[in-house]
């Protein structure tokens, strides 16, 4: 397993492009870019499209919310345990996904 300094920069970098991705989302789907179209059969498809750049944008939002976590976890020395039941979380989980909070046991809690 990478040390406590790869492991924070790999999340940051993890949350800048995740943030990236949010943003872009979130300006697509205002039409920052790109004025709405003046058809209305091009605008209900360009609303459909707006629905799944929220959901991207929520998505991403959701996964920065856990990589915060994993670093004030990583400060604060406990990153790897799990938060159930106090035991090292599997490398391969954290390889995996590394703003894991829970072993494998106790992921689907």
């Amino acid at each position: 397993m990478i040390g406590a300094a790869g492991v924070q920069e790999n999340l940051q970098l993890r949350r800048e492009e995740l943030l990236a991705r949010a943003n872009r989302a979130r300006d697509d789907a205002a039409h920052r870019r790109q004025a709405v179209s003046p058809d209305f059969s091009e605008q209900a498809a360009e609303r459909q499209n707006d629905d799944v750049l929220r959901g991207i944008e929520t998505a991403a939002r959701e996964e920065i919310a856990q990589i915060d976590s994993a670093l004030d976890r990583l400060q604060r020395g406990e990153y790897g345990i799990c938060v159930e039941c106090g035991r090292e979380i599997e490398a391969a989980r954290l390889e995996a996904v590394p703003y894991a909070d829970r072993c494998l046991a106790h992921a689907g809690t």
